[in-house]
This record gives structure tokens, C-alpha cells and sequence, in this order.
């Protein structure tokens, strides 16, 4: 792994395998939030990025929904990523059941792998975030010219 960097501002944690620069690529959408760039041809993973991340770290299980509208070989090879180290170090799949069709196992992103990861910025607490988005601080009104 090359590096991992946290964009507090965005909220944006990117973790980088390999360089892809040079290199021909492709990303998948896993989620809305989690996408994972790959070389096709060498199934190497070159980047992970957690948009939201203090929102994945906090939320329940999340399916990797994003899947079903990526072609099956690439499917395929993000899954097979996904299992495997280093992506498997930062995403868990626990299998689950889908409503309909009955018996079709679906992909989960398990968020609490995610809480091992320190980033280079340390993130508000979720007391902080509720206080600042809270409530609109009030304006105020300019003084008056004496």
C-alpha cells in the first residue's frame, strides 16, 4: 500500500495501492459512497475511495448495490478484489440473503473495518458534527455608526 489520506473538509478518505498513472484503469462503483479503481487487465487494485467517510463509519451494514449495473466480468473482478488483500483490509463482504429473488446472496459493506483506519486529520467527533450542523448560527446585525 502507497498511502492513505483523509480529506476532512470533504469528508473524502482515499486509499491508494498503486501508482495509475500510465496505467489503463477502471473504477467501479460499489456504493454512492465507496468507489474502487482497478487495472483490468492485472486485477491489481490501484485506489479505494470513501466518500462520507464519517457517515460509513457509522452506519449499519451497507449492499454493494452499485454491483448490479457493472458488466459481469467486471463484477467478478471487484468481487475477487474485494476478498483479497490489501482491499480486503478496508472492506469486509458478509453474505446475506436478498428479499426477492429468495436465496440470492448479496454483498454487504461491513463500515466497523473502517474504524481501524487512523486518518492524517483527525475527523470531529459525532457530537461535534450534530453541533455543527445543529442549528443555523444566528447573524448578526452590524453596528451602527456612531
Amino acid at each position: 500500500m502507497r498511502n492513505i489520506d483523509y480529506h476532512l473538509e470533504g469528508d473524502i478518505l482515499t486509499v491508494t495501492f498503486a501508482e495509475s498513472k500510465g496505467r489503463v484503469h477502471t473504477g467501479v462503483e460499489l456504493t454512492d459512497n465507496i468507489v474502487l479503481y482497478f487495472d483490468p487487465t492485472t486485477e491489481e487494485p490501484l485506489q479505494l475511495i470513501l466518500l462520507s467517510y464519517r457517515r460509513l463509519l457509522e452506519a449499519p451494514p451497507v449492499r454493494l448495490d452499485g454491483l448490479a449495473e457493472v458488466p459481469d466480468d467486471l463484477r467478478a473482478a471487484a468481487l475477487r478484489l474485494v476478498c483479497r488483500a490489501p482491499v480486503a483490509n478496508f472492506l469486509r463482504l458478509e453474505e446475506g440473503r436478498r428479499t426477492v429473488p429468495a436465496g440470492r446472496v448479496t454483498e454487504i459493506f461491513l463500515p466497523t473495518v473502517l474504524g481501524a483506519i487512523t486518518p492524517t486529520t483527525t475527523p470531529l467527533t459525532v457530537a461535534e458534527q450534530r453541533a455543527q450542523y445543529a442549528a443555523p448560527k444566528p447573524k448578526r446585525r452590524p453596528k451602527k455608526a456612531k
